[in-house]
């Protein structure tokens, strides 16, 4: 019934349905090695994959090649990040041992053998915990010694709920030439969204058009346009259906994986690189949802959870604020989904959700921890 690889949001389709205008400027932008481009939008609403996707219809046409790095995976720092770089475009070098300078004096070497045709990708900067600002001003600066060529197809991508200080300064944005920000999508533009990508991946008779159509309105009321969640909702129902043998994924199937958390919007190989506070926070929603049988959890409940897990690892806890500020930043990097409560409960409260598996996270977050700080509870009994 279903291609699973062309349901993944981590999939880069041959056309992208209302971001045409956005892939030509890109497009162009390498083409012409015009100078650093300043990508920016709210989580799901297509940086990447016109990015990715101009990036590769210009290797494809030119053999320019390209180096794409997604800042938030592990280990998220400057040194690493250009380790990566330095790999993808070259046979690779030592990974310990050498300095912040002499990576970057490396990959000038690099793109000074290449007369400077080569391509950088930076997805997610605002994800990079040390040294993000040094990275992209040394990659903007780095033609200033006289040697190296100019990146002049360098693209820098943010997620603008989070973006880093840096960039809103003027002194950095003078350096790009296209300052490009991406719309969230409409309701109706993510119903073009999904039946392009269900074209690609499902039978033309496994899908009902009321099914893209609850999809898109999911989405566009709870979600902003984010098409990375759609696109996870339709996968989700699309698995659904075909694990219970029916011919066609219906808005039954959409209702029923919605509600049942079978949406996983993440790549759980970030877990590793998240702070130990936030890998706890983590592990009490998915501990919550798991025993409560619930989707959502009341940030009440969160931070009590939250609390005895942390004092089980024999950590001390952070208070309301800190606390809530963590959930903020787990939200923004699109691990947690974020709600105000509705109708059905008394007052108002904040809901929070995993967009992953809550047994599946556990199990990563506990191997994790049990590596970082010991099997829970490591506190000896009074």
């Amino acid at each position: 019934m279903l291609d699973e690889e062309k349901l993944s949001h981590s999939h880069i389709p041959d056309r992208l349905p209302h971001r045409e205008e956005e892939l030509k400027k890109i497009r162009y932008a390498l083409e012409a090695g015009s100078g650093p481009l300043l990508v920016y939008g709210r989580t799901g609403v297509g940086k990447t994959a016109a990015s990715r996707l101009a990036a590769r219809l210009v290797a494809d046409s030119t053999g320019t090649p390209f180096a794409y790095v997604n800042c938030s995976f592990s280990p998220r720092t400057a040194s690493r990040v250009l380790s990566e770089i330095i790999r993808q475009l070259s046979d690779g070098m030592p990974d310990r041992g050498i300095s912040f300078q002499d990576r970057l004096s490396l990959l000038e070497t690099i793109v000074t053998d290449l007369d400077g045709e080569v391509g950088i990708i930076l997805d997610e900067v605002q994800d990079l915990t040390k040294g993000g600002e040094e990275l992209v001003y040394s990659l903007l600066r780095l033609h200033e010694n006289g040697q190296a060529p100019s990146l002049n197809r360098l693209v820098v991508i943010y997620r603008e709920e989070t973006r880093p200080q840096f960039l809103a300064e003027s002194s950095t944005l003078s350096f790009f030439t296209l300052k490009l920000r991406f719309r969230p999508y409409t309701q109706e533009q993510l119903v073009d969204i999904l039946r392009a990508r269900a074209q690609e991946a499902l039978r033309p008779d496994a899908f009902s058009d009321d099914a893209l159509r609850e999809i898109a309105r999911l989405t566009a009321s709870y979600q902003e346009g984010n098409a990375r969640y759609a696109l996870s909702l339709l996968r989700a129902a699309a698995l659904l259906a075909e694990s219970e043998g029916s011919r066609v994924l219906d808005v039954e199937h959409v209702r029923r994986a919605e509600e049942g958390a079978e949406v996983s919007t993440v790549d759980l190989s970030i877990l590793g690189s998240l702070d130990l506070h936030d890998q706890l926070i983590l592990l009490a929603v998915a501990k919550l949802q798991s025993r409560l049988g619930e989707r959502w959890v009341t940030m009440g409940a969160l931070k009590e959870e939250y609390r005895v897990i942390a004092e089980g690892y024999g950590v001390p806890p952070f208070k309301h604020t800190a606390t809530w500020r963590r959930v903020k930043d787990l939200g923004a990097l699109g691990i947690l989904e974020i709600r105000r409560s509705g109708k059905g409960m008394r007052g108002q409260t904040t809901l929070i959700s995993l967009r992953a598996p809550p047994e599946e996270l556990s199990e990563i977050v506990e191997g994790i921890l049990n590596r970082k700080v010991g099997k829970w509870p490591i506190r000896t009994p009074l």
